[in-house]
């Protein structure tokens, strides 16, 4: 979010902790406004959309970023856990950007999509998450055919391990691995991860879609 003010854009944030939605909101007056939201709910995403053009007036780009990371070996995952993977990462994800879909054609926007390096790489315990953000990019890639003759572009950036508080639970041989992997020897920072947003969201990437950008550091060389 921080990323697109930045490039002078106005900003709805979404999410279900409202306390950090508040602070950023305090931090850019002029250019935010939030809704509570959780993407699995019956009609929030359409309500979330509607916030936006009661707010705004108009929708030029939307960011799915709304995730569930959910990994252990498939023996260990319920069917509510199996059921919510889908529901954050796939279902919520497709249901937005439905509900989008009619303002965005009217601007010409776009839509950035957040997938995975797991959707590409193999990694014992993370089937359901792999198989989620894989569907992520085949949903970009089959969207991105069907919506371009609206001059709707669609794409996906796929973060390699990044320091948020999704990955905060991680095991350091976990970090430390990734890091012995990645050529440019680090973790990601969120920043890393809002640039390559903020490009495929701009009018640089205007003759852009159906692509995955890999903002992992060289993970996935």
């Amino acid at each position: 979010a921080a990323a697109l003010i930045a490039e002078g854009a106005k900003v709805i944030v979404t999410g279900r902790r409202e306390e950090p939605l508040k602070q950023l909101t305090g931090e850019h007056p002029d250019a935010v406004r939030y809704i509570t939201t959780d993407v699995t709910e019956k009609g929030a995403p359409a309500n979330a959309i509607r916030f936006v053009i009661e707010q705004f007036d108009r929708l030029d780009v939307l960011v799915n970023n709304a995730g569930l990371g959910t990994l252990a070996p498939l023996v260990e995952l319920d069917d509510e856990a199996l059921e919510q993977t889908l529901a954050v990462n796939v279902r919520g994800l497709l249901v937005t950007t439905r509900e989008a879909i009619p303002h965005l054609s009217k601007t010409g926007g776009a839509v950035v999509n957040i997938s995975s390096t797991l959707a590409q790489a193999s990694m014992p315990g993370a089937a359901a998450y792999s198989g989620a953000k894989a569907a992520v990019e085949r949903i970009t890639s089959a969207l991105a055919a069907e919506l371009g003759p609206q001059g709707i572009r669609l794409n996906s950036v796929a973060p390699g391990l990044t320091e948020t508080d999704m990955s905060a639970g991680a095991p350091q041989e976990m970090f430390d691995a990734m890091i012995a992997q990645t050529p440019l020897g680090r973790l990601g920072r969120p920043e890393d991860i809002a640039r390559a947003v903020a490009f495929l969201a701009s009018d640089d990437a205007s003759w852009i879609t159906g692509q995955v950008l890999q903002s992992s550091g060289g993970l996935m060389l």
